[in-house]
């Protein structure tokens, strides 16, 4: 399996240090350790939607740990824009970049973004055709049968090839904001709680979420995912604002 972050070629990603020339390394270059804790990476496509938008993904920083942030999944909630857009910079200000490789997928549905609909194109509710051992073929939403949508499976992928220590995912919720968890994330999501005031609810307090990706990242595989559920129509930069320094310190691993 080949993986990406630091396990991968740095110019094989484009990535160049912050303040130098924004151009591609030469392959045959060896990068310093602090440029790579440094660099951050241009955007890149890893798959494409039914309606041939792309899927982005960008990397920060080049240290042993590794995150993916996921702007988002559900095309209606689009709360977690700014904490996408800011977070690289702040990122690599903090000096994570040493400790941390850090993935951003900008949008996991960029199609249901467009039409401001919880599904995708299809009308395909992402969060439930993962692989998980509790997918559900009846699920009218569903798509069918696992990864049946070019956006999950494209996720589906990335997370396969970067094995990653901790999953965030940026949601939003009508009427309420909190903070869950799948698989061994508890001590995170509790920290995250505690830092950003969001209660911390547990994913089994919830009705089933058969195929979702906590269920299949989470309970399947075992990595740790951590749900980031805004309030629905809260300002996306105030949401970032009250939320940074809870996100920061789960990517950086501390507490």
């Amino acid at each position: 399996m080949i993986r990406r972050g630091v396990r991968g070629s740095l110019a094989s990603l484009g990535l160049v240090a912050l303040g130098a020339c924004a151009g591609p390394l030469h392959p045959g270059l060896a990068v310093p350790r602090d440029a790579a804790a440094e660099a951050l990476s241009e955007w890149r496509a890893i798959g494409r939607t039914h309606q041939d938008r792309p899927l982005r993904v960008r990397t920060a920083g080049g240290g042993p740990r590794r995150v993916l942030w996921i702007g988002g999944i559900h095309g209606n909630e689009r709360e977690g824009r700014i904490a996408t857009a800011r977070l690289p910079e702040v990122f690599l200000e903090r000096g994570l970049g040493e400790r941390v490789t850090l993935t951003i997928l900008e949008d996991a549905n960029p199609d249901g973004s467009a039409r401001n609909t919880r599904g995708n194109s299809r009308g395909v509710d992402l969060n439930r055709n993962f692989p998980a051992r509790n997918f559900r073929t009846a699920t009218a939403t569903a798509g069918g049968q696992p990864l049946s949508q070019p956006e999950s499976l494209a996720l589906h992928d990335l997370i396969l090839d970067l094995q990653p220590d901790l999953i965030l995912v940026a949601h939003s919720w009508g009427g309420r904001t909190f903070v869950n968890f799948d698989g061994p994330a508890e001590a995170i999501a509790r920290r995250f709680s505690e830092q950003s005031g969001l209660p911390m609810v547990r994913s089994d307090e919830f009705p089933p979420t058969p195929g979702s990706l906590g269920s299949w990242v989470g309970r399947d595989l075992g990595i740790p995912i951590v749900t980031i559920e805004w309030l629905r129509g809260r300002d996306p930069f105030d949401a970032w604002v009250a939320t940074k320094e809870a996100i920061l310190t789960a990517i950086a691993g501390d507490g």
